[in-house]
């Protein structure tokens, strides 16, 4: 899975990627984004993760988003998740993860 990481050169990052968020990719998927965040220059405090090329998320996949969620919050920052199709966002409910994640 490749992931493309861009900056809207103030404080916030925006995360693109294709494909399944599984065992197999989303540990990548997470760590770049973390090493991201931290390696920045201005502090972020906004990550928004662009899932319209996301086609399925695994359990491993949603317990990246949710350290994600953490790792931002613990940064008194802001995950946001975008283009989340009805199937994914159907797994997104199922565990409860719309009661606090940020969905445009």
């Amino acid at each position: 899975m490749d992931v493309i990481i861009k900056s809207n050169g103030l404080n916030a990052l925006y995360v693109q990627a294709a494909g399944r968020l599984d065992l197999d990719s989303a540990v990548d998927y997470g760590t770049k984004v973390k090493d991201t965040i931290e390696d920045s220059d201005i502090t972020i405090t906004e990550v928004i993760l662009d899932f319209s090329q996301i086609t399925f998320i695994s359990s491993f996949g949603l317990k990246i988003v949710l350290e994600l969620y953490k790792f931002m919050k613990e940064r008194n920052g802001v995950l946001k998740l975008r283009g989340v199709s009805e199937s994914l966002m159907n797994s997104f409910r199922m565990v409860g993860f719309n009661k606090f994640l940020v969905f445009e």
